[in-house]
């Protein structure tokens, strides 16, 4: 985590050196500027138990002196530098609902698509709707498929996106239309018939509710 926030502030240094900002001041502020570090913030999302506070999912760390500490008077070593910690585990267990932005980002991390709820948000609409199979270019999916995708991850895609097509349309016919184009799907991509009732199985389940 120290690396990578090295390298942040590094490019940050980089870059702000070279901003219109800066370029922008007299030879005088440069030179009083020069050695400034602009501040630094990387955010970790970690998918295992990481934060010991039971009741927290989220935290902020920051790099201290143990004498300090033990001392009782630590204050950050380089205060620009900072990490957002985010355990993942926690957040699903804490989080029921999706009552911010927030809530919604990190459960479609977690979860996936399926798992968060149809929002008004046009920043979380456009978001879903970006990650729907069907609107992304034929020839990248060609390309995901040779070096991505397995049978189960294809079957789990066609599944997911002609369900959430009836969802959107909100009428029995469309869902039912959209399930029997999936098992088309899949029979195409030759998938075992076994997986091919499952499939099956699933949709009419998706059906019902």
């Amino acid at each position: 985590m120290q690396l990578y926030n090295a390298y942040l502030t590094i490019r940050g240094k980089h870059d702000y050196n070279r901003s219109e900002q800066f370029l922008a001041m007299s030879e005088k502020e440069k030179v009083a500027h020069y050695y400034e570090v602009p501040e630094t913030v990387s955010i970790w999302l970690c998918r295992f138990p990481i934060l010991e506070p039971r009741e927290i999912y989220k935290d902020t760390w920051m790099l201290y002196s143990k004498h300090d500490v033990k001392a009782g008077m630590a204050l950050p070593l380089f205060s620009k530098n900072k990490y957002i910690i985010v355990d993942l585990v926690k957040f699903l267990k804490l989080r029921k609902g999706v009552n911010s932005r927030e809530d919604f980002w990190l459960r479609l991390i977690s979860r996936g698509p399926l798992e968060v709820p149809e929002s008004e948000d046009p920043l979380l609409k456009n978001a879903l709707d970006r990650l729907r199979v069907s609107n992304a270019d034929p020839e990248l999916l060609k390309k995901m498929e040779q070096f991505m995708f397995d049978e189960m991850h294809a079957y789990d895609a066609v599944i997911a996106e002609n369900f959430l097509k009836g969802k959107t349309e909100g009428k029995s016919e469309g869902k039912t239309e959209g399930h029997a184009d999936a098992i088309s799907v899949m029979q195409a991509m030759g998938l075992p018939p076994e997986k091919i009732a499952e499939a099956k199985a699933r949709l009419e389940a998706l059906k019902s509710k």
